[in-house]
């Protein structure tokens, strides 16, 4: 009777009244008080001494996996998956679900330029039919220059060596240095022609002849 009035009480004080009354009870019943405080005492203790060791059972024997949090779904069959390894192995695994802020899914991604976007660039042209190649440079986007070459040593050399100047493609060209200035790409596509050697390059020293155009 003290273990039903222990689980049908939610609190401390339900608990002593329930208590006070089975004392009254068992007294009229010509029980010992000293009996029934000794029965009181006995199972509190139990209790007690129960739960701690519980306590402690659970927090040495819990092993806690931190998990990220997709759907509700997923979380269920984890759980049942984690219990029914729990109950091969011995130590209970308690999935811990994290979900993601929502600064890290609206962190915007840098978007980085494309090649023939980048500008004051020495660049290279490899023909991928042949084995003709051009360096040069340009101030503006390369895209842009890309586009003048099917008039230029370029467009003649697909019009000349493989009958059609429209093979130009921008996968064809390489940046070879970005630059600060048109000084700078001066100076380095120089380096770069003498360095490599393109034979659709005409003029080897081009920083006299355009430092100043």
């Amino acid at each position: 009777m003290i273990h039903r009035a222990y689980s049908l009480s939610s609190t401390t004080e339900a608990f002593n009244a329930e208590c006070a009354k089975l004392r009254s009870i068992f007294s009229r019943l010509d029980y010992p008080m000293s009996v029934i405080d000794s029965a009181i005492k006995k199972f509190l203790f139990l209790n007690s001494s129960a739960d701690k060791a519980e306590r402690n059972n659970d927090d040495s024997s819990t092993v806690r996996i931190s998990l990220p949090f997709k759907d509700q779904v997923a979380a269920n069959a984890v759980r049942k998956q984690l219990r029914d390894l729990s109950h091969k192995i011995g130590p209970t695994l308690q999935p811990v679900f994290v979900s993601k802020k929502l600064g890290q899914d609206l962190r915007p991604k840098e978007i980085k330029p494309s090649i023939v976007n980048k500008q004051r660039v020495v660049y290279q042209f490899s023909c991928d039919l042949c084995d003709a190649d051009y360096v040069g440079y340009t101030a503006r986007h390369l895209h842009q220059r890309i586009a003048e070459h099917k008039n230029s040593a370029i467009g003649r050399h697909f019009l000349e060596a493989h009958g059609n100047n429209n093979l130009l493609r921008e996968s064809q060209f390489t940046v070879l240095r970005k630059c600060q200035s048109k000084f700078d790409c001066l100076v380095f596509e120089m380096l770069f022609i003498k360095k490599l050697k393109p034979n659709l390059n005409i003029q080897t020293d081009s920083i006299r002849a355009k430092l100043f155009v």
